[in-house]
């Protein structure tokens, strides 16, 4: 009975070996087959968690039979090649912006034959002193004489010579009220000479060097503009507005607008028509509104005034507010009247350009409106440079050595007609043109 027991231990023991057996084999010994080995003999690791991530961990499954986790692929991820192209873009333009539309065309001159405008005169004049008045407004003689003329032709061709390849010479003849706003028939009656075929006529026996600036077509097709003053000799500033932008015409490049600018309104201004009629009523009783349009560039310049036998230089507006001004007094509120030499830096025009204006008071009204052209802007009176230049320590008073020190690139040659036929300011301009 004994022996038998023992027989079924024996027999237990084997069939447990067995079982243990197939459990080793199935767990241990088929994993490892299956899963093979490394190069190193050493065994395949699970790849990096980076590769996938791994889930949030769950509660443990008490009993639960974990198993290997199975080594993650490690074949390269295959992606498509970078593009390196650069990207195309439209180019940088590193000009500056145009002040202008590019399409729009540049003046064009405006044409010389014209004889009739929309606000002429028509009414018979009669003379007050030296003064010829009609419709409450004054008017000066004008007489054509062809060796002055031809003087003042020859004048400004010595200029245009002595300064070639330095700088270009423009020549602006101005008209007087009488050739623009009085009728041919008013003006036959008087007996004065028409100004628009005298302009012509020099302007045709002028050298070839010299630049025409004909502002007489300008100025007659808006005659019925305050381009003159009712009691003063002058143009207005708006007539020298005109006249300016025929100056641009001819120089190529685009006028300012009105609205660019501040303009001042003065009213009451007797000028000195009233003084040449021995103070016409007539003239008294339609006294002028003086307008000034302000330069944007700037304002100030520096100018000599005659003061004890010599000149004193001073910082002044180019065109200042005159409100406190006499009545007969305002129209030197533009580059405080004729002054020997002046000069103005508009800094807003940093690039070089420079110019000379050689001028009476007309030009005083136009000089206001090229300031915003050019960087360096000088002009002198023509009747005074000379007397000025000895004191100033200048040995040579003709233009030509003016453009030279002062390395200036356009003059302008502005005076009204009645001084081209003047024998005595002849001798003053050819004093100084050359």
């Amino acid at each position: 009975m004994k022996r038998k027991s023992k027989t079924w231990l024996y027999v237990l023991l084997a069939v447990a070996a067995l079982a243990a057996l197939a459990v080793l084999l199935e767990f241990v010994v088929v994993p490892l087959i299956k899963g093979g080995a490394s190069d190193t003999g050493a065994p395949s690791l699970p790849a990096p968690e980076t590769a996938a991530p791994s889930a949030p961990a769950g509660p443990e499954r008490t009993g639960a039979a974990t198993e290997p986790a199975q080594p993650v692929p490690t074949e390269p991820v295959t992606t498509e090649p970078v593009t390196t192209e650069p990207v195309t873009t439209e180019p940088v333009t590193t000009e500056p912006l145009p002040t202008e539309p590019p399409t729009e065309p540049l003046p064009e001159p405006t044409p010389t034959d014209v004889s009739v405008g929309p606000g002429d005169v028509h009414t018979k004049a009669h003379q007050s002193g030296t003064v010829f008045i009609t419709e409450g407004c004054g008017y000066s003689a004008y007489y054509f004489g062809e060796t002055n003329s031809g003087r003042y032709c020859e004048a400004v061709g010595k200029v245009a010579r002595a300064v070639e390849g330095k700088a270009q010479v423009y020549c602006l003849i101005a008209p007087l009220s009488t050739g623009i706003m009085l009728s041919d028939e008013v003006r036959s009656d008087l007996g004065f000479s028409d100004e628009n075929r005298a302009m012509a006529w020099m302007y045709e026996h002028m050298d070839p060097l010299v630049k025409a600036v004909p502002v007489y077509g300008a100025l007659k097709l808006h005659n019925d503009e305050d381009i003159f003053f009712h009691t003063d000799h002058h143009w207005t500033a708006l007539g020298a507005y005109y006249a300016y932008r025929e100056f641009c015409a001819q120089k190529g490049v685009r006028p300012h607008e009105l609205s660019e600018f501040e303009s001042h309104a003065y009213p009451g201004y007797q000028g000195s028509f009233v003084g040449y009629s021995n103070g016409s009523a007539e003239l008294k009783n339609n006294p002028d509104t003086l307008m000034a349009w302000v330069p944007n560039g700037t304002n100030t310049m520096t100018t000599y005034i005659a003061e004890g036998g010599g000149y004193s230089k001073l910082s002044w507006p180019i065109v200042k507010d005159v409100s406190n001004y006499s009545k007969g007094s305002y129209y030197l509120g533009f580059v405080s009247g004729d002054r020997p030499w002046s000069y103005a830096h508009n800094e807003a025009h940093a690039d070089g350009s420079s110019v000379l204006v050689v001028k009476d008071s007309f030009g005083n009204a136009f000089i206001p409106w090229v300031i915003d052209h050019y960087e360096h802007i000088y002009w002198i009176d023509y009747r005074e440079y000379a007397k000025w230049c000895p004191w100033a320590g200048v040995p040579d008073s003709s233009i030509s050595n003016f453009v030279e020190r002062n390395e200036i690139g356009d003059v302008i040659l502005l005076n009204q007609i009645g001084s081209t036929g003047s024998s005595t300011n002849l001798k003053d301009i050819e004093a100084i043109f050359r």
